[in-house]
């Protein structure tokens, strides 16, 4: 895993002023093709309907949306846009985490909070790019966004596995399941 020094965070501020420039409106025909990589494979790995979390659902939670289609009921929570902490007091038969484990200014912290938001059994949905190595790391694009600070691979995503005792689904590039038997 590779995560920036923490003396070098973005001050709150100039962090949610990058974020009110993304464009994720629930909308948007491309956004929503975007998370389906992320929402059909949840889908698929659902055997019922089933409550979950958006964890980091950002300010358009569109996410919802194609889960709710699909008859989940998906509850929004995000630190600056829907800031309810209550929704962090419960746990879930799944929790998605799209496009937000990059953002995760203090990794451990973040992965215990998302783990312990899982049912047993469920299912945690994580939607993030992975680094292929060190060696290619610097000249790697998505490094590139200054809210970007936690980087992780395949090799991470085994770790995190196996020290929650989770069975780890690499869907694609992008996508994993952690699944929590």
């Amino acid at each position: 895993m590779i995560f920036l020094d923490p003396n070098d965070l973005l001050s709150a501020d100039a962090e949610k002023a990058h974020y009110d420039c993304h464009n994720n409106d629930p909308q948007d025909q491309a956004y929503l093709g975007f998370l389906r990589q992320v929402s059909e494979p949840v889908v698929a790995a659902l055997t019922h309907q089933a409550i979950g979390l958006d964890f980091g659902c950002g300010p358009g939670p569109a996410l919802a949306l194609l889960l709710e289609q699909a008859g989940h009921q998906l509850l929004n929570y995000d630190p600056i846009y829907y800031p309810d902490e209550q929704l962090l007091t419960q746990t879930y038969r799944f929790v998605t985490c799209s496009e937000v484990a990059e953002h995760f200014n203090f990794p451990e912290h973040a992965w215990q909070r998302l783990i312990s938001l899982v049912q047993q059994p469920g299912l945690l949905a994580v939607m993030t790019k992975r680094h292929s190595g060190t060696k290619v790391f610097p000249q790697w694009y998505y490094k590139n966004d200054p809210t970007h600070v936690a980087f992780y691979s395949d090799k991470t995503f085994a770790w995190l596995a196996e020290h929650y005792q989770m069975k780890l689904e690499i869907v694609s590039p992008s996508v994993a399941l952690f699944h929590r038997v």
